[in-house]
């Protein structure tokens, strides 16, 4: 499995997604507008095929399986289309900044295989097509509803999801041979297990060393979100406290965890040593977990909050295709096509299950999860895999989530060393307030308000509305009145 897969985001498990700063520079005058309106124009729909046509593409697969998947499915394609020359650049990272670079010269790749937050920032900052005019829902129904979320912003689908993955819970079948059906259940588990002796952990988890990626699960539990519709930071609402409130009670009444975990690693220290009955990780672990728990691995959904009446979802991230706009690779119209084309064919059912056959890269495609869940060959822990798909949330992919991280870990480092004087609540609003400075700091929008850069009739008055002045990075207008563009 690559460990680079997802989206999913910090450190130390996973490198954090560079979010690409939005700089846009409102010059008033009618040539700006003009240049604005060429690009626009450039990206015409075109759906006959070209008699030859060059592409160029940047692939992020990980050496090894992802490799040999990827370039099974680059021969398929090619043999199926020869009138289409694909220029392919291995070793690509996702997340790159250099795409963002390049499209300032208009040399910006056709296609990018890249993690679904990322591509958010790359179609916020205008680079990216539109992919819902080429692909409707005929095609968008057979993914599942959390990839195809992942990589839609504001009702536009801005690429297409070739795997999947997130957390679930594992869990140890020598201590817990059933996993837990709701949560109630999941801290009884964990108690009975804490009650074996002074070296048994029920539930460690590190919540002081961590940055909140695995906390996000929680937050949808208690009816709570990370940011509301507009991008504003609701971290500090009841509903979220309640999330810290119930994870910290782990430690504080029901002695399933300990303060002073220094980082995941000693989870899985417990976990791999048979002195724990649960650990919240991603399929990224689960080749370690195998060899020290073999048979006695289980992984299945995180479990039904009983209490509040709804799930636990985990942040699903993903890698995808996306295909770059005029403006940022110079792209034709046969060649945004020919992207299409080439877009849909590796990330269609042969390509999915050849990815997973080669790979172990779970799918995002409805009927390769079906087959794979019927037919778990050398993996049985597919099918608890499949079960935790169904329950998850979108991974948010605005520019005002590379912010949550860090706050995230100075509000719980803050209640896990100071917990005799510093609350849930006292967190959560250290957290909330973190995020807020660092957005305003970096220029970044977290009010009420969406940002794009309006028509040249609109752009001056609401310029003077909104208080923005030639040389800010956004132009402000109300949410309501547009379909968002930059954001």
């Amino acid at each position: 499995m690559d460990t680079t897969q997802g989206g999913t985001p910090v450190p130390p498990r996973s490198k954090l997604t560079l979010i690409i700063a939005i700089v846009v520079v409102i010059i008033v005058v009618v040539s700006g507008v003009a240049v604005a309106l060429y690009y626009q124009g450039q990206n015409q729909k075109t759906s006959s095929a070209p008699k030859k046509v060059t592409i160029s593409v940047w692939d992020s697969s990980a050496s090894g399986g992802e490799s040999t998947a990827f370039n099974t499915s680059v021969a398929l394609f090619e043999a199926q289309h020869s009138n289409i020359t694909l220029d392919i650049t291995h070793g690509v990272a996702v997340g790159t900044s250099n795409f963002a670079t390049d499209a300032t010269s208009h040399t910006a790749p056709n296609v990018y295989r890249d993690s679904s937050d990322n591509g958010g920032a790359l179609y916020s900052a205008g680079l990216v097509v539109n992919l819902s005019q080429y692909l409707g829902s005929s095609f968008t129904g057979n993914f599942t509803t959390g990839t195809i979320s992942d990589w839609t912003l504001h009702g536009a689908l801005y690429g297409v999801p070739v795997n999947t993955n997130g957390i679930a819970l594992y869990y140890n079948k020598l201590l817990v041979p059933n996993p837990p059906k709701n949560t109630y259940q999941m801290i009884q588990d964990a108690l009975n297990v804490t009650h074996m002796g002074s070296s048994y952990l029920g539930l460690p988890y590190a919540i002081g060393a961590t940055y909140g990626y695995r906390f996000a699960t929680w937050y949808p539990a208690f009816g709570g979100e990370l940011f509301n519709t507009s991008g504003y930071p609701e971290l500090n609402s009841s509903h979220d406290i309640a999330a810290m409130s119930f994870v910290w009670n782990w430690t504080k009444v029901y002695g399933v965890d300990k303060a002073g975990l220094s980082s995941e690693l000693d989870e899985q220290t417990y976990f791999e040593g048979n002195y724990s009955a649960f650990m919240l990780d991603g399929p990224w672990d689960q080749s370690t977990y195998m060899k020290y728990l073999g048979n006695n691995l289980g992984v299945a959904a995180i479990p039904f909050d009983n209490h509040t009446g709804k799930w636990p979802l985990p942040l699903w991230g993903s890698i995808g295709y996306l295909v770059s706009n005029h403006a940022a690779s110079g792209a034709s119209s046969a060649q945004v096509w020919a992207s299409v084309q080439f877009v849909k064919a590796m990330t269609n059912y042969t390509a999915q299950l050849n990815l997973f056959n080669k790979a172990g890269d779970f799918p995002s495609l409805n009927s390769v999860g079906s087959y794979i869940s019927a037919h778990p060959g050398n993996d049985p822990l597919v099918s608890g895999w499949i079960a935790q798909e169904q329950h998850t949330q979108k991974f948010p992919n605005i520019p005002q989530m590379a912010f949550y991280w860090n706050a995230f870990h100075i509000g719980a480092s803050n209640l896990e060393q100071n917990s005799t004087t510093v609350t849930p609540t006292d967190a959560m609003n250290q957290i909330e307030s973190q995020i807020i400075s660092a957005l305003i700091a970096n220029n970044v929008p977290y009010d009420s308000y969406g940002f794009i850069l309006t028509s040249f009739s609109q752009g001056v008055s609401e310029l003077v509305s909104a208080g923005v002045y030639a040389n800010s990075v956004f132009v402000a207008v109300p949410i309501k009145q547009f379909i968002p563009l930059f954001y």
